[in-house]
């Protein structure tokens, strides 16, 4: 979809989009490591502005300074030419605002509302907007002494025998804010479900896509990121990134516009089309970073999108959770035998980690030469198998895979796997509770991501740290 053309179901949304007194919203303000402050809705009484619901960002402010590019027209005095001239300066005030719509006085609405739109296939003449109007149901993810994630109340539409309810986690070592929306299929039967998340870019009418996955600038279902900035040339807001599905997922976008030319303009939409089983959940999981520069946005997007899933994007999230996600590629949790982290802040790259555990393999793979990725905590290997299924990288890196051959291909099964890493661990684990500090029986979470050919799997492993400063730290997983 090109930026300025609006299909029947995008209007059908903008038509809702209502525009009133500015919503009695209770934001909570989180920051990622880019230092990039998110304003999170938590409570909206009344709801005003769809766009502005439970869980949607009020704004977005990106605070380092950037350096800015002005374009003017100069004439040329010898030749009467009229030329383009360009000059750069260094902006030290916040880059502001990113999301709302700033046209009015004060500010209306926000970007990323939870709605439900149609119910086997039967468009909702007034979408399901989550909102429970109330406090949070609760906050986890701590990093340096702040909870990262916030968690809100279900709320429940009878008539539709659906219940919704969202998270929103800004991390401390990542660039980006992560929402998973989650929706449970309540009734006896199965449900095809069109969940939408719908907001205001604060660009407007001058909201130009300046880079996409599919590398253009046009918007289509097919695209897994995108990016958004102000169309003009000294502009003193944010670039946005946009990340909306990953590589082969369960369940595609159906729809994604942006219109510059509604009322008012810079309506954002994407729309996901889900079959949800009688008992059942899904969960659409999404990204945003708010950077100063298109490149910046670009390249924090393409990594969210990686093989493997970066597992900084799966912290905080229960097996359960990752098993529910379905416009990513379908994520399996590996099971764990043992995992020992050894940290030795006394020496230099010296810290190690093993890894032991079973994970699922399907049968038809061979494994001489397969690419296996690990992503422990922000620590990342690539390894090349052997036939038998072990790679050995050197300075202990090491994977293995003890899977049954049969005619030089896997047979389908349940198989030991296991990895050594060795080197700096320190600053990548640091965000999940491994410091340098003594400390006692601590638990601790860090996420692990790994690719092995076609296989994804993902966790959120829980650790007892014990540390003593200066010295060394350990943190085991039975």
């Amino acid at each position: 979809m090109h930026l300025a053309a609006v299909t029947t179901w995008f209007l059908v949304l903008a038509s809702v989009l209502g525009i009133g007194s500015r919503a009695d919203a209770l934001p909570i303000e989180l920051k990622d490591s880019n230092d990039t402050k998110y304003q999170i809705n938590t409570q909206v009484v009344p709801l005003n502005a769809l766009s502005n619901a439970s869980g949607a960002l009020t704004n977005a402010t990106f605070t380092k300074s950037v350096t800015v590019t002005y374009y003017y027209v100069g004439f040329t005095p010898w030749f009467g030419f009229l030329t383009t001239y360009t000059t750069q300066h260094q902006v030290n005030v916040p880059l502001t605002p990113a999301f709302g719509d700033h046209a009015t006085s004060p500010p209306t609405g926000g970007f990323n509302s939870l709605l439900i739109t149609a119910v086997n296939a039967q468009k909702l003449t007034v979408p399901l907007a989550f909102n429970p109007g109330q406090a949070l149901a609760g906050q986890d993810c701590p990093s340096n002494g702040k909870n990262k994630q916030l968690i809100f109340a279900s709320q429940s539409f009878a008539e539709q025998n659906l219940t919704l309810t969202r998270k929103v986690y800004v991390p401390s070592n990542a660039e980006w804010a992560r929402w998973l929306n989650i929706v449970t299929n309540t009734g006896s039967a199965s449900a095809q479900v069109t969940i939408s998340l719908l907001g205001l870019i604060a660009s407007g009418g001058q909201t130009q896509v300046v880079s996409t996955s599919s590398g253009d600038g046009i918007l289509s279902i097919g695209d897994l990121w995108f990016t958004t900035q102000q169309n003009v040339s000294n502009s003193l807001q944010p670039t946005i990134g946009y990340v909306v599905q990953g590589p082969n997922p369960s369940v595609s976008l159906s729809n994604v516009g942006i219109s510059t030319t509604t009322t008012p303009p810079g309506k954002a939409a994407f729309s996901y089309n889900i079959t949800i089983p009688a008992g059942g959940t899904a969960i659409v999981m999404t990204f945003v970073t708010v950077q100063g520069k298109n490149k910046q946005a670009k390249s924090t997007c393409e990594n969210i999108v990686t093989d493997p899933l970066p597992s900084n994007a799966i912290k905080c999230m229960s097996e359960q959770e990752l098993s529910q996600v379905v416009n990513f590629e379908r994520i399996t949790p590996p099971t764990l035998k043992k995992s020992t982290v050894t940290l030795k802040f006394n020496k230099t790259a010296q810290d190690t980690a093993q890894w032991k555990g079973k994970i699922t393999v399907a049968a038809g793979i061979s494994l001489n030469g397969l690419p296996v990725t690990v992503d422990f905590g922000g620590v990342t290997q690539a390894f090349t198998l052997k036939k038998n299924g072990s790679a050995n990288n050197g300075n202990g890196n090491k994977f293995n895979l003890d899977a049954s051959i049969n005619n030089g291909v896997t047979k389908a099964g349940t198989y030991n796997v296991s990895f050594n890493l060795k080197g700096d661990l320190q600053t990548a684990l640091a965000p999940y509770g491994l410091t340098n500090t003594s400390v006692q029986n601590a638990s601790v979470f860090i996420p692990l991501s790994i690719t092995a050919g076609p296989g994804r799997y993902a966790v959120d492993q829980v650790y007892s740290y014990d540390a003593t400063a200066g010295k060394s730290g350990t943190a085991k997983a039975p």
